[in-house]
């Protein structure tokens, strides 16, 4: 009996128009890679969040002198517990946003490739516009995830027997979240259903460090056979160019004080207002050291993750169905 023949080469990010590789395929080894590096890295993402909002915080959080004062705050009043507020949102969200994020930037790269003649070479300003469309279209989606991810985040649960304070002297936990889904109904309920999309606009140009991310790297994996190298670099590229979106993004998150649904932070240009006059520069680069800590490793490993995953799940789907994906390299 003859077996289907097993692919030959290794698929990597670059290939899916040659393979062919159906979308539920590259869905699956987006949303696994995605799931998996952000429950590794979530308090460094929590860190980060809390970070940012220094320089405009609504009055919930204490002023963290440093990176390592965070760390030492949350552990001594809200116990190791506190790294990992916005847990379940932010593994779901990443799943859903990589596993969307990834199979659509691949067939947008598909139907693009299929009317030119490039026979697969990388295209620099044709995968950033691919990019930026599977993006924003990811951004619709996953948006509301993330913002509840980045309220409890934000929010101080001190741990059991220690004294914490949130506004006005009143024990946080009496307005506390407790879950993912009892913060998306508290949202709706007190800020209205654009309450999910508070922040919106900072969000959608934020898009823009994801089309640079995927652009960046397929320009390098197409110069460095690493996939550590070329993931290192496009990471580092894109951060720097975007984080200042990261900053309003979640300045204008932030939960509003209870018993007043006034929003100081409502608008982009108010908000950046707000920032420069409290900080300056600085103020649109804080917490880029979280970030960077979080995000770089995280990056190499989400590529890593995803090339080896797609390879083994295209492998395993032409053995199942019988199709020899054509995976060769041009």
């Amino acid at each position: 009996m003859v077996q289907p023949a097993l692919p030959h080469k290794i698929l990597r990010m670059g290939d899916e128009r040659r393979a062919a590789v159906p979308s539920f395929v590259l869905f699956a080894a987006g949303s696994a890679s995605g799931a998996l590096q952000t429950i590794a890295w979530h308090p460094l993402d929590l860190l980060k969040t809390r970070m940012q909002v220094q320089d405009a915080r609504v009055g919930r959080l204490p002023v963290y002198n440093s990176l390592t004062d965070a760390a030492r705050t949350i552990l001594r009043s809200e116990s190791w517990r506190g790294f990992f507020h916005g847990l379940a949102p932010n593994v779901l969200g990443s799943a859903l946003a990589w596993g969307l994020q990834m199979s659509l930037y691949a067939q947008l790269k598909r139907a693009a490739s299929s009317v030119s003649d490039e026979q697969g070479r990388p295209n620099a300003s044709r995968n950033l516009a691919c990019s930026l469309t599977a993006g924003c279209l990811t951004n619709f989606v996953v948006h509301p995830i993330f913002l509840v991810k980045v309220r409890m985040q934000l929010q101080v649960r001190p741990a059991a027997g220690v004294v914490g304070t949130g506004v006005a002297g009143v024990p946080e936990a009496e307005n506390a979240y407790r879950h993912g889904l009892h913060a998306a109904q508290s949202i709706v309920k007190e800020e209205g259903l654009r309450g999910l999309y508070r922040g919106f606009a900072p969000s959608m140009m934020l898009v823009s460090h994801g089309a640079i991310l995927l652009m960046s790297y397929d320009q390098l994996r197409a110069v460095f056979p690493s996939v550590l190298a070329a993931s290192f670099m496009a990471k580092v590229f894109s951060t720097i160019v975007t984080y200042p979106t990261q900053v309003l993004r979640a300045v204008m998150q932030q939960r509003p004080q209870p018993g007043t649904k006034h929003v100081p932070y409502r608008s982009v240009l108010v908000t950046t207002a707000s920032l420069w006059r409290q900080g300056g520069v600085r103020a649109f680069y804080r917490g880029i050291f979280a970030q960077m800590l979080r995000t770089v490793p995280q990056s190499m490993a989400f590529f890593s993750i995803y090339e080896f995953t797609l390879k083994q799940m295209a492998a395993g789907y032409g053995l199942w169905s019988g199709i020899d994906y054509d995976i060769r390299q041009t």
